[in-house]
């Protein structure tokens, strides 16, 4: 078991396995200590004292996620907002889909709701955040490629909603 000790303005700190021990004397020459885990005293750092933050927002492949569940999440109010202003509501019952895109939108909502507030890129552009209003979409193709069209080519990559 290896111990580290350091003094930093008549603070001693001592690592001692798993464990930190702070102590400070008072005045008086008596001391006060407290025993933290590391990861207590990194907390504290970086809440009080302004340190760089290490955790789960700081990881690359979270930072991905993130970024691609935003954009999920854009899309997502994309298509509600279409279903609601823009489908053919006098032709046809449309209550099942925009009652599917509500749930959809709420629960895009409800997994971003811990994410921190910055705009995220995407590799070609920025994507708004999921509160700002959706642009105003291009018509539907009236023509779709069957999937005999389709066979045997690589798809293009999607980075927008039609």
């Amino acid at each position: 078991m290896t111990t580290t000790k350091e003094v930093f303005h008549e603070v001693t700190a001592e690592m001692s396995g798993g464990a930190v021990l702070l102590t400070q004397p008072d005045y008086c020459g008596e001391s006060s200590s407290v025993l933290m885990h590391p990861l207590q005293l990194r907390h504290f750092a970086e809440r009080f004292a302004g340190m760089e933050p290490v955790g789960w927002m700081t990881s690359q492949p979270v930072k991905t996620l993130a970024r691609r569940l935003r954009t999920l999440a854009f899309h997502i109010d994309f298509l509600y907002d279409y279903i609601k202003n823009h489908s053919d509501h006098k032709h046809a019952d449309l209550s099942f889909e925009l009652s599917k895109a509500i749930a959809l939108t709420e629960m895009a909502d409800e997994f971003c709701a811990d994410l921190p507030d910055e705009l995220c890129e995407t590799d070609d552009e920025p994507i708004q955040p999921s509160q700002e209003p959706a642009p105003r979409p291009a018509p539907a193709p009236e023509v779709t490629p069957s999937p005999a069209h389709l066979k045997g080519r690589i798809k293009p990559k999607q980075s927008v909603l039609i």
